[in-house]
């Protein structure tokens, strides 16, 4: 009994910011309700069988899959560089200090990114065509937010530069326990830094990168802060990820219940992928 007396506030606060919004949310993605009409009504599943058939919101989780692609090579694989470069530094100062300023960006909150990187790719002022122009490759200029098939991968750097210190951190904490011994052993048989990253340091790093690839899934799925301080989500819907589309339909086209079934559609993809992803790592671990 004293156990769920102590138990008793975690589960309140998991029923009043989880399970009731959840149960709303369901409630929500079952009726036509525009956000303001005193009344609801109910439409069963005619919402999701809308949206899956939408071209729209096929077409953001498309999108979306690019920018988890991109995400996943550009965050996640520069953090994976990087952490293997500070783990190299033998100086435990340095090696705080280049950890810290990697991890800045990660600080900053997705408008101020937005609006950084909105200045760096604008097309008369922005750094970007300035540095071009300086070495001579001003032809290279490109209104880089204004172009549909540069914009999406535009916001994509922007975003991956803002969370790539976060995985840096998880994975520089992961090498950081692998035994220093299976180094020392490596270098005197000749292995250079390379070979002892392929064959020390990433099969130490295989529950850490699992992990890492699950968060960079869900935050791809979240992309919302970003696109949205630089694009709007355009040119031309160029750079609508679901996220997007599910604001867009709420509070642009006053459909509440189209929306609630895209954003229940988006949280059972990512729970499906974070729990296949977890199964599939359980079972690669029983087989080593």
């Amino acid at each position: 009994m004293p156990i769920a007396i102590m138990l008793l506030p975690c589960f309140a606060l998991l029923a009043v910011f989880v399970l009731v919004p959840l149960g709303r949310g369901i409630q929500l993605s079952v009726h036509s309700w525009d956000g303001v009409s005193p009344t609801m009504d109910p439409v069963g599943l005619g919402n999701f069988a809308y949206v899956w058939t939408d071209l729209r919101f096929l077409q953001s989780l498309g999108r979306t899959l690019v920018w988890w692609v991109m995400h996943l090579f550009l965050a996640v694989g520069g953090a994976l560089f990087l952490a293997a470069l500070i783990n190299e530094i033998r100086w435990p100062r340095a090696r705080t200090t280049f950890r810290s300023l990697a991890f800045l960006p990660n600080v900053l909150a997705l408008s101020v990114v937005g609006v950084i990187w909105g200045q760096i790719f604008h097309p008369s002022i922005g750094l970007l065509n300035e540095v071009l122009g300086v070495v001579g490759l001003e032809a290279l200029g490109r209104a880089w937010l204004g172009d549909q098939a540069l914009a999406l991968g535009a916001v994509g750097v922007a975003s991956a530069w803002q969370a790539f210190g976060f995985y840096l951190v998880i994975l520089l904490a992961g090498m950081q326990t692998i035994d220093a011994t299976l180094y020392q052993s490596a270098m005197l048989d000749g292995a250079g830094s390379w070979q002892r990253f392929r064959h020390i340091t990433l099969p130490s790093l295989y529950n850490t990168m699992s992990l890492v690839l699950v968060l960079a899934f869900v935050n791809a799925l979240k992309g919302f802060g970003t696109v949205w301080a630089m694009t709007g989500g355009g040119p031309s819907n160029a750079t609508e990820l679901a996220a997007v589309y599910v604001w867009r339909q709420a509070f642009q086209s006053n459909d509440v219940g189209t929306a609630s079934a895209a954003g229940l559609s988006i949280a059972v993809i990512a729970i499906v992928v974070t729990f296949g992803t977890t199964w599939w790592r359980d079972r690669a671990a029983e087989r080593r």
